[in-house]
Parts: structure tokens; C-alpha cells; sequence
């Protein structure tokens, strides 16, 4: 049996983002944790990037070069985002919008979302004629906005697994400079533009935090009960704000790899890997749906289950079809190293 069940953390985390923006799309209604300074979708967020930190070391350590490594990761991203972005785009902004279909098809607007939506910088988010009266105004897939971390994430994991190793010390130091960063240094000038350098050093602070718990064996790991309710316990009485995000950042890494080595949760098998669907189809899906749930006096509750299910047709067949086609490519394109990458110092 696996000792682990990250899949299963990854679901519940692409569903609390589900949870998080549909009752915010509805009635502009959102519960706040942590005295106020964190959503279910925030936090499910970092979830996303703890575990991809703590899985995509595994598998520099399985290539630990960058062309196997980035062929693998662009099959794993790109080709399940570009049909994300076709359906955002083409299918439910052609159904939604007010404009004709020749308009709609004519508009420069239209296509430069396609091409911002499809290569993963999402920095543009309007369609012409599209969600213009829902309570979240115009925005379509607003929840493409963190693949460009993640794909600077995986960038920087292959510079550092061929510079200076990817060892305990190297990892630590990284968490602790971009927790430091996002904690300590506020300039918002800095936050203006396509990249939000608050964003990347709190995603850097997750993603590398998961890479560096692979040096934590599973066996001798309810030690962590400790930094967990440490951080818990200044999440919920902090403040300042900087307190509380450190209280989460010490909190949650922790919460993450106990709750995966569970023995109640590992006992779980999943036949699909549905969360990164789930992700990609869920914001315009919850948005088309609450247009029509507000003009017709369609209650919230059935406008959930409604979107839930829709949601997760949709990821269904994107995992069926795209994602796990393109992943056993990747596969047959990456022969793993007979041996593990001279960089990883075994824990």
C-alpha cells in the first residue's frame, strides 16, 4: 500500500476553491480564517503548491536534467490548460456573451485571451460582453492566475537542482529567504505589474517548503504535531498581520504532510486524478451558472450541486482524454536515471 495520499489533499484542495469562489460568486459572501487574513481558496492554494514542491523534487531526482524535466512538466500543464482555456474562452464565453457570434469571434479580445489564457501568464481576464453584471465583474477564469508561479517554480527547482544542489541545507535556506521576503519586505510597486513578487515569495515559501519535507521520513514524523499547533495556535491569536501569515506558514506544511501519511487517508485510493480539472474548468463554470442561477431566482444551494456537477464531468474528461494521454507521453518521451541525481543528499 502507498504511504502517502497526497492525491486525495490535492482533491480536497481543488474543492475548497470550488467551495471558496462559489459562494463569493453568488452573493459576494466568503469565510474568513485566521482573523480575516486567509479564505478556504487561499489556503487550498498553498495546499497546491506544498504538494507540487514535495512531488516535482522526486521527479528532478528521477531525470535530473532540464529537457527530461521540463518536457515532463510542460505535458503535465500545458496540454490540460490550453483545452481549459479553449472551453473558457470558445464554449462558454461564446454561449455567455451578449455580443452576436461574428462579433464575438472578430474581437481581438477574444483571441488575445485565448493566447494569454493558453500560455499560462493569465494576466488578462475579460471577454467582450461576458459576465458583465455578475456580482465578480467580467472576470472569466480567474483561476489561471497561479499557473505562471507554478511554472516559475518548476524554472527554479531545475536552476537550483543543477547550480547548488537540491540538499537540506539549500532547501531550508530558500524557504526561509522567501518566507523572510513575503513576510518582511513590502513594495508596492513591486506588485503592480504582470508578476506579483508578494505572490511569488509566498508560493516559493509553499513549493519549496514541500520539497524540502522529502528529507522528513514518513516513520518519524509526529514530531511536526509540534510546529503544527505552534502555528495554529499564532494563525488564530496573532494581530499583526506578518504574525499570523507566519503562523501559517509554520502551521500548514506541517498539517499537509501529517494529514498524507494518515493511515486512515492512505487507505484511500482514487481511480482518477480529478483536482487539476477541477481547478481550470471550476471559475467559468461557477461564473456562467451564477449569470444564470441570478436571473432565474435559482437557489444557492442548487446552483452548487448544479456547478459540482458540471465540474467535475468536465475534469473527468479532461483527465480521460488529455491529462493522463499526455502524461503517459511524457512518460515514454522521460526515461527515468538508473540512479538518483548526485544532488539529493538521501535523508
Amino acid at each position: 500500500m502507498r504511504e502517502n495520499n497526497f492525491d486525495l489533499l490535492r482533491l480536497m484542495a481543488a474543492l475548497g476553491v470550488f467551495w471558496a469562489h462559489g459562494s463569493l460568486f453568488y452573493d459576494l459572501q466568503i469565510t474568513p480564517f485566521f482573523n480575516n487574513t486567509y479564505s478556504a481558496g487561499s489556503l487550498s492554494v498553498y495546499v497546491f503548491f506544498f504538494i507540487s514542491g514535495y512531488l516535482n523534487v522526486q521527479s528532478w531526482r528521477r531525470t535530473a536534467q532540464c529537457t527530461a524535466f521540463g518536457i515532463k512538466r510542460a505535458l503535465r500543464i500545458f496540454p490540460g490548460l490550453l483545452a481549459a482555456a479553449f472551453v473558457s474562452v470558445f464554449v462558454i464565453g461564446g454561449l455567455m456573451t451578449t455580443l452576436d457570434l461574428k462579433s464575438f469571434l472578430a474581437s481581438g479580445q477574444t483571441w488575445g485571451l485565448f493566447v494569454n489564457y493558453g500560455s499560462g501568464l493569465a494576466t488578462l481576464n475579460h471577454l467582450p460582453g461576458v459576465f458583465a453584471n455578475n456580482p465578480i465583474q467580467n472576470a472569466v477564469n480567474g483561476s489561471l492566475w497561479t499557473i505562471k508561479y507554478e511554472v516559475m517554480m518548476y524554472i527554479l527547482l531545475a536552476l537550483f537542482g543543477v547550480t547548488l544542489g537540491l540538499s537540506r541545507r539549500v532547501l531550508i535556506t530558500i524557504v526561509a529567504l522567501s518566507a523572510a521576503a513575503f513576510l518582511l519586505v513590502k513594495v508596492p510597486a513591486l506588485d503592480e505589474g504582470a508578476i506579483s513578487w508578494r505572490d511569488f515569495w509566498q508560493f516559493a515559501a509553499m513549493f519549496f517548503a514541500g520539497a524540502a519535507f522529502n528529507y522528513i521520513p514518513a516513520h518519524r514524523r509526529l514530531w511536526l504535531i509540534v510546529p503544527m499547533l505552534l502555528g495554529f495556535a499564532i494563525a488564530c491569536t496573532g494581530t499583526n498581520l506578518a504574525v499570523v501569515q507566519g503562523g501559517v506558514f509554520l502551521c500548514l506544511p506541517s498539517a499537509i504532510f501529517l494529514l498524507a501519511h494518515w493511515k486512515p487517508l492512505t487507505r484511500i485510493r482514487l481511480r482518477h486524478d480529478l483536482s487539476y480539472g477541477i481547478y481550470i474548468y471550476a471559475f467559468p463554470v461557477q461564473q456562467a451558472l451564477t449569470e444564470i442561477s441570478l436571473r432565474h431566482g435559482i437557489s444557492k444551494p442548487i446552483y452548487m450541486v448544479v456547478a459540482l456537477v458540471i465540474v467535475l464531468m468536465l475534469a473527468l474528461a479532461s483527465w480521460v482524454l488529455i491529462e493522463r494521454p499526455a502524461i503517459a507521453w511524457s512518460r515514454a518521451l522521460v526515461k527515468p536515471r538508473r540512479r538518483p541525481s548526485h544532488s539529493y543528499v538521501e535523508p
